[in-house]
């Protein structure tokens, strides 16, 4: 996603968003509150509905009545906004980017507060990187970094995408929690493995802390 995004308030003019659009070549901005909460997004096409909203909008709507007279952003806009979360898998962005037929989508944290913009060619430079690149950060990142293992422990390939595992982990449940790793490094397209687990762990329940030591196993002397 985009971190420097171009916003507007509900209070915004419609000449303003217009040279604004027009200046940063951009088709839409989030529109915003003094708290950066998304309250809606206005885009090219809502400026358009205002000017022509009986060709553009179902006449003697409350929509095309809205727009028709609007001034400032907060009649302009559409709302509530379609957004997503900045932990959201790319999958889902793509969808409703296509459902929607939109260019791109406000990304906001757990509050609903913005925290970026991601565009369909965002989302298509995600699926651009190369091969290499992958397996790099498979290696470094997910291996290395998070799972406290030596890269070289396992065979690793990626080819279009798609990263072959192959090898032996320490348990069994650490299989799992590496494929859901590698699966949301940026262009991964498909995980597949035969890695095998030293230690069947799945069914092992934690034992509880007992005494132990000198003490526990002896009365204390009078």
């Amino acid at each position: 996603m985009t971190t420097e995004v171009t916003t507007v308030g509900p209070d915004t003019p419609f000449k303003a968003v217009a040279i604004l659009l027009a200046t940063w070549n951009i088709s839409g901005a989030p529109v915003v509150d003094d708290d950066r909460l998304v309250l809606g997004v206005v885009s090219q096409g809502d400026l358009l509905e205002r000017e022509a909203p009986h060709g553009l909008l179902k006449p003697g709507s409350r929509q095309a009545k809205r727009k028709a007279g609007a001034a400032f952003v907060a009649d302009l806009m559409t709302k509530p906004a379609i957004t997503v979360r900045a932990d959201d898998d790319v999958t889902v962005a793509a969808k409703l980017l296509e459902e929607h037929h939109f260019h791109r989508l406000p990304v906001v944290d757990d509050e609903g507060k913005l925290v970026g913009v991601v565009s369909r060619s965002d989302l298509l430079r995600v699926f651009l990187r190369t091969d290499r690149e992958i397996r790099d950060e498979v290696r470094e990142e997910v291996l290395l970094r998070e799972m406290t293992m030596d890269p070289a422990s396992l065979y690793v390939s990626v080819h279009n995408g798609i990263v072959t595992l192959n090898g032996t982990v320490e348990r069994e449940s650490m299989i799992p929690v590496i494929v859901a790793l590698i699966r949301r490094v940026d262009g991964v397209v498909e995980v597949r493995h035969t890695l095998k687990g030293q230690f069947d762990d799945r069914g092992v329940s934690p034992v509880p802390p007992g005494s132990v030591g000198i003490l526990s196993s002896h009365k204390p002397h009078n």
